[in-house]
């Protein structure tokens, strides 16, 4: 299939679609460094820990499994956009796959839970905040939302900029790391890795349900492939660095913080760097909030193009069809703030705990890989691209499974979607990138 490509991006514009982002921001580093911003967040200070508490030193086999196995997943986004060069990012092949509702259905999924589930980094940017500094828990929800006002500016420079910055910080975050792991080598010993299994082998499955969560994101960086110089190559180069880089992170993490002394439920720099007596401090704080900051930056992109693709689409206000010289959807970054805000106050006084919302929006994102993966089928896909939605379809329907009491919330979410895409009327609307091709 030839690749298909928005008549925002670098092409004439056709009747009744509107302009969009410029292309060739991003090469392949960029990408790369998108990627690993993505997965890289908040699963990496507190999950390792919790999976050696649950399953002991065999939870090393979870996260290692599971390194291998995010490959396909990695794989079926990146042949997606590379085929589909649209910043609607899943919902595009989903479109292409199961039809336009469906597509539609799917884009404004994605926007309600990027728009409720971004909110959550800022929290927990604000709880680290608030402890390095000393200021008091009541602070937190202010934080958050300066946290995230913060990310929605620094999305506002050029994406090449915002590219360079990030793959800065990653760079110190990743050293900073390794920082950490090294000075907790004289605390670490091989006895503490028996008994292997002190809970059986079931255990290394609950492990993994858990750790699967951190490699949610692959799909994010797909927002973004009208930007993309030659995105049809750079995406399938990317995911050959990105993916190891991941499984590399986490499982030399996930290892280090087994073979040092923490109490069950510790976060991982506390473990690391607290290992021989000395605890954290302010060093731990600093480096896990901006660990969470830099994920927040890459998380906000990828909101802000699939909003402007549902404003594209017609499924959102034409107003928020808009970008600047420098390919900046300022009105939707505005948008998001505000509705960033409103998420903030909203959880503030209803009492919702942060780790409800992520579990909810991480049951969405799994039954959108399954609606994904099916698409994938339907299209008529290689071989290879073939084998990788039979994985990641496997993988998600398996997953979904252990959701528990975030399955429910998450298909009233589904409905309420499917109803608003059914109600949108069909006169005088935008016509879908598909279409134009």
């Amino acid at each position: 299939m030839t690749p298909t490509r928005s008549a925002g991006a670098g092409q004439k514009p056709q009747p009744g679609v509107r302009t969009g982002p410029p292309a060739g921001e991003l090469g392949t580093r960029g990408l790369v460094i998108f990627y690993v911003t993505s997965l890289i967040g908040a699963g990496l200070l507190g999950v390792p820990t919790v999976t050696a508490a649950i399953a002991g030193p065999a939870s090393l086999l979870a996260w290692a499994v599971l390194a291998l196995a995010s490959y396909p997943m990695a794989r079926l986004f990146a042949e997606m956009s590379a085929r589909h060069v649209d910043c609607s990012g899943l919902s595009a092949l989903i479109r292409s796959g199961l039809g336009r509702h469906a597509g539609d259905t799917a884009n404004i999924l994605l926007v309600l839970v990027y728009m409720v589930g971004n909110p959550v980094m800022g929290i927990i940017s604000a709880r680290y905040f608030c402890h390095l500094t000393g200021i008091g828990d009541g602070w937190t929800m202010y934080v958050a939302a300066g946290f995230m006002t913060l990310s929605v500016a620094f999305n506002g420079m050029r994406l090449a900029l915002g590219a360079r910055i990030q793959q800065a910080a990653l760079i110190l975050l990743l050293l900073c790391l390794a920082g950490a792991v090294v000075l907790a080598v004289p605390s670490m010993s091989g006895a503490r890795l028996t008994p292997f299994a002190p809970h059986g082998w079931s255990a290394v499955g609950t492990s993994a349900v858990i750790a699967f969560f951190s490699f949610l994101g692959w799909e994010n960086v797909s927002a973004v492939a009208e930007e993309v110089r030659d995105p049809a190559q750079a995406f399938r180069r990317a995911i050959r660095y990105a993916v190891p880089v991941v499984g590399f992170v986490y499982v030399v993490v996930a290892g280090a913080c087994l073979l040092v002394p923490h109490p069950p439920g510790t976060m991982v720099l506390t473990a690391l760097l607290g290992a021989r007596g000395g605890g954290s401090g302010a060093v731990g704080d600093f480096v896990a909030l901006m660990i969470v900051v830099v994920a927040t930056n890459a998380w906000v992109l990828g909101a802000s193009r699939l909003t402007l693709a549902a404003a594209r689409q017609g499924l959102l206000p034409a107003a928020l069809d808009r970008v600047g010289r420098t390919g900046v959807p300022g009105r939707v970054l505005v948008t998001l703030g505000v509705g960033y805000a409103t998420v903030l106050i909203v959880l503030g006084r209803s009492g919702v705990e942060e780790d409800r919302v992520v579990a909810v929006t991480s049951a969405v994102f799994l039954i959108l890989y399954i609606a994904t993966a099916i698409a994938a089928l339907r299209e008529g896909p290689t071989p290879a691209m073939r084998v990788s939605a039979l994985a990641t379809g496997t993988l998600a329907v398996l997953f979904l499974l252990f959701t528990g009491t975030a399955l429910a919330p998450a298909l009233l979410l589904v409905v309420c979607a499917v109803l608003v895409t059914a109600r949108r009327r069909s006169p005088g609307r935008l016509i879908s990138n598909e279409e134009v091709t």
